[in-house]
């Protein structure tokens, strides 16, 4: 079994051979549509992750802007997701809308 992708280009690779798939369906998908609902569900189980021990030397103001930041970052991350599952794909190639 390959290694889990981790990265942004390591899943973007996986998702490639996935769209692939959808042209040429040699094989198993490399992407199931159950593995799909629960990569997005493992999205929504996401928590706030707490500072962790550097905190200690931060201010509380510090401490806040970075749970702030990491509440705002997730929220992005749903709404992104969202947009995605309820918006007809984009032709293969093309804009992602995002300049």
């Amino acid at each position: 079994m390959p290694p889990t992708p981790r990265r942004a280009d390591e899943v973007g690779a996986l998702l490639d051979r996935d769209e692939d798939y959808d042209t040429d369906p040699i094989g198993d998908p490399p992407i199931t549509v159950s593995r799909y609902r629960a990569s997005i569900r493992a999205v929504l189980d996401v928590r706030t992750p707490e500072p962790g021990i550097v905190a200690s030397a931060w201010s509380q103001r510090e401490t806040d802007a970075f749970l702030a930041g990491s509440r705002a970052t997730l929220r992005l991350v749903i709404e992104v997701i969202g947009h995605a599952l309820a918006t007809p794909p984009p032709a293969r190639g093309g804009s992602s809308g995002v300049d």
